[in-house]
């Protein structure tokens, strides 16, 4: 299971540890590395419920400097192989893949024809995330016939879009977007059939970090006293065979692994 950490370089995110200046950067990720994270996954631009959308150009203004600091600091093969840039802008996509980024996160779900294009094109990976509208109308009455049924078949829908394309199976990740346009009940619903996205073949991304939802399940407002909560659904959620877990507490996250790692051994 591979552990992914979160940074951003937001004024707006709703973990605040999380969020990043442009010249702690370099000493963070490499704190993460240490620490046994396997991919850093860096936004700028929320995407919490209610958050506006910002300009390309204002993206890509927070996303430069810090982008380049890492080139010059880290090993060209963890620069390309180990750094994930979480966006949904086609112009942003183009311009970190031609920085060498090798890994797109798309909450649009590779809505957008020409990022699919891109990341084919550069021979990247891109995690597909569902989410039922914008992150400022998300929130607003979300609803499905069946969320599993309809979670299901939209990645797989995108899934056969991006192969068409020319992306290979296995750079491809589904995220089922845990907080993106559901209610609590419809993510416990996609928590509990996990078994039935881990048979589609493609790597399963969960994150539930911190999110509202754990909030409202264990009766707990302050983000801050999610971390217990978060790392019970995270032992949950390895037991289950997920993938990857994109995290904020990335000490927990790898403790977790290693424990169970260590415990079905020669099981």
């Amino acid at each position: 299971m591979e552990v992914w950490a979160v940074i951003n370089l937001t004024p707006d995110s709703f973990v605040e540890e999380s969020r990043i200046r442009t010249d702690e950067i370099v000493s963070r990720v490499k704190e993460y590395f240490q620490n046994g994270a396997d991919v850093i996954d860096i936004g700028a631009e929320s995407s919490r419920p209610f958050s506006l959308s910002i300009s390309e150009e204002e993206e890509w203004e927070r996303l430069k400097q810090p982008l380049f600091n890492l080139k010059e600091n880290l090993e060209r093969e963890v620069f390309e192989n180990k750094i994930s840039i979480d966006t949904r802008k086609p112009s942003t996509v183009s311009r970190v893949l031609n920085a060498g980024v090798g890994i797109i996160n798309d909450i649009s779900g590779a809505s957008d024809e020409s990022i699919v294009q891109l990341v084919s094109d550069h021979k990247a990976s891109i995690v597909i995330m569902h989410s039922q509208g914008n992150p400022d109308t998300m929130q607003i009455n979300p609803s499905y016939s069946d969320v599993v049924d309809d979670v299901l078949a939209y990645l797989e829908a995108r899934s056969e879009k991006c192969i068409k394309a020319g992306i290979k199976k296995e750079n491809i990740i589904w995220d089922f977007g845990i907080g993106f346009g559901k209610t609590v009940e419809h993510n416990i619903s996609l928590l509990k059939n996990i078994s039935r996205f881990r048979k589609s073949g493609f790597k399963l991304m969960v994150g539930v970090s911190r999110k509202s939802f754990i909030g409202k399940m264990a009766g707990i407002e302050n983000i801050q006293d999610r971390k217990d909560p978060t790392l019970i659904i995270h032992t949950w959620l390895a037991l289950k065979g997920v993938d990857i877990l994109r995290v904020h507490d990335v000490k927990s996250a790898v403790q977790v692994r290693t424990i169970l790692s260590l415990l079905n051994e020669n099981n």
